[in-house]
Parts: C-alpha cells; sequence; structure tokens
C-alpha cells in the first residue's frame, strides 16, 4: 500500500529545540481499517484516553506507527500524564525500525534532554541515521549541529552538505540557511546570485525571515537587479509576520515609492499565497 501523507496534530504547539528543529508532532498515517484506524479516529475526536488503549496492544505487537503515536501522546500529555522518558522509549521502539519521524524525534529528545539527561552522542546518531533515510527536518538540523559544534566538532562543509540536501528537498529553513552560507562563503566561495534565489525560495513558502533578506536584496540590487517596489512586496509581507527588522525596511521603502507604486505593491499582498 502506498504511504499516506502525515496527518498534523489538532492543536497545541510541540517543544522547540535550540536549533529551531523541533519535534515531528504529526501523527503516523492510518491504515486502511481495523483497529489503528479507529485509534485515528479517536485522536480526530480528541478522546486521546481512547486512542491510546486502542494502539498500546498495536504498540506491544511491534507496529512502529502505534509506537510513534504512543510518544506523541506521552510527550504532548493527550489522554495521559506527560511523560519526555516514556515517549523516547516509545520512539525508540520505532526507531529501531528505521521510522525517520521516530528517529527525529528521539535525537531531539537526547538534543535537548530527556528529563534533562542529555546525550549528544545518541542524538547525533539517531539524527544522522534519519538524515541518510532522508527525513528533510533531520538533514537540516543535523547540518545546523555541525555548523554550531553542537554534539559534534564544527565542520562547515558537512552542514553545508546536509543543509543542502534539506534545501533541494524544498524545506524552507534550509534553503533560507544555503542563502546566509552563499551569502557569508560558509564552506565554499560568496555568491550573492545564489544566496539571493535560495533566500527567494524560502519567502515563497511564506518564510518571514527569508522574505525580509530577499526583500533587502532587491533594495540593494545584490544578487538581483534592484527593484524598490519587489523590496517593498517582500518586506511587506515578513512585516505581517511580526517581523520587527522588516517593519522598519518596510518604512524606508515607502519613502522611495510614489502612491500608485505603493497601491499596486499592496494589492499583490494582499492577493499573495504561499507556495
Amino acid at each position: 500500500m502506498k504511504a499516506q501523507p502525515l496527518l498534523r496534530p489538532i492543536t497545541g504547539a510541540v517543544m522547540v529545540l535550540w536549533l529551531a528543529a523541533g519535534l515531528v508532532s504529526a501523527l503516523a498515517p492510518a491504515a486502511l481499517g481495523g483497529t489503528f484506524e479507529e485509534g485515528h479516529a479517536a485522536y480526530q475526536r480528541t478522546d486521546f484516553e481512547t486512542a491510546r488503549k486502542i494502539w498500546e496492544p498495536l504498540a506491544e505487537a511491534g507496529d512502529a506507527r502505534a509506537q510513534y503515536n504512543l510518544g506523541i501522546l506521552y510527550d504532548e500529555g493527550r489522554g495521559v500524564e506527560a511523560d519526555k522518558a516514556k515517549a523516547a522509549q516509545w520512539w525508540l521502539k520505532a526507531a529501531e525500525q528505521d521510522m525517520p519521524e521516530a528517529l527525529h524525534n528521539l535525537a531531539s529528545s537526547y538534543l535537548f534532554g530527556i528529563e534533562e539527561d542529555y546525550d549528544h552522542d545518541q542524538a547525533v546518531g539517531w539524527m544522522t541515521r534519519a538524515a541518510e533515510i532522508g527525513l528533510a527536518r533531520s538533514q537540516y538540523t543535523l547540518g545546523k549541529m555541525y555548523l554550531h559544534d553542537h554534539g559534534v566538532p564544527q565542520d562547515d562543509a558537512k552542514a553545508r552538505m546536509w543543509i543542502e540536501k534539506a534545501a533541494l528537498q524544498g524545506f524552507a529553513k534550509a534553503q533560507y540557511n544555503m542563502g546566509k552560507l552563499s551569502r557569508d562563503g560558509v564552506a565554499g566561495e560568496v555568491d550573492k546570485k545564489a544566496a539571493a534565489r535560495w533566500f527567494l525560495m524560502a519567502a515563497k513558502q511564506g518564510y518571514a525571515k527569508a522574505q525580509n533578506h530577499i526583500g533587502v536584496r532587491y533594495a540593494r540590487g545584490e544578487g538581483v537587479d534592484k527593484d524598490d517596489r519587489e523590496a517593498l512586496f517582500w518586506v511587506t509581507l515578513a512585516a505581517r509576520q511580526g517581523h520587527k527588522e522588516a517593519e522598519k525596511n518596510r518604512k524606508t521603502q515607502l519613502d522611495k515609492l510614489s502612491d500608485q507604486e505603493i497601491a499596486e505593491v499592496m494589492a499583490r499582498v494582499e492577493a499573495w499565497k504561499s507556495e
């Protein structure tokens, strides 16, 4: 059976790590029938206790999806008392079956600390496995770890390699970081045109930092042709997401354009949708 897309959690924020990677909090895909789907249906109607009761025997029998989902329940305290250690235990069982999202969450738990018990060696090992399987979020996180000497010796070449792999899969944060690496010449030559291309890719996905950066590049004519209207367009989108620097840049751009030009740009802003 063809794998189904991962399903989003119903509400609530998940733990955000220093590396801005976070846990993968989507549920594993439901089967076409049977008790696993019944557990998923219970989760969807916020009956988390029933979901847990359905998934537990499946998880004990070795179902990686149920193991992973139980980890989510324990991590977020849905239908059970929140218990990061138990969450990690269930993710370990799924990770041992090479489930990418479980590998990532297990690695993130060790990186962030399971009940304040950090283990960077474990974090690197599991994160590398998830990255090698091809999970973009893990590739990005591993790249950031190498970039910032977090659990591994700093290695700009490896950092760039992993971040680029994630960027090529369309991961917006990785695209934004490739823009910075290209701009600064990290593990390669300074390439302002490449930097602008990467920033624009992430900006089109709605990533505010990238929107501000590409707006600045249009304002300066750095890596792209100078275009004050494009600059205003992108920094306005970023400012609307609460990016403070973008708001300052927006005010600067407003002084450069006529009322008619500003009206045209704002019409584009109102009509804009992320890719």
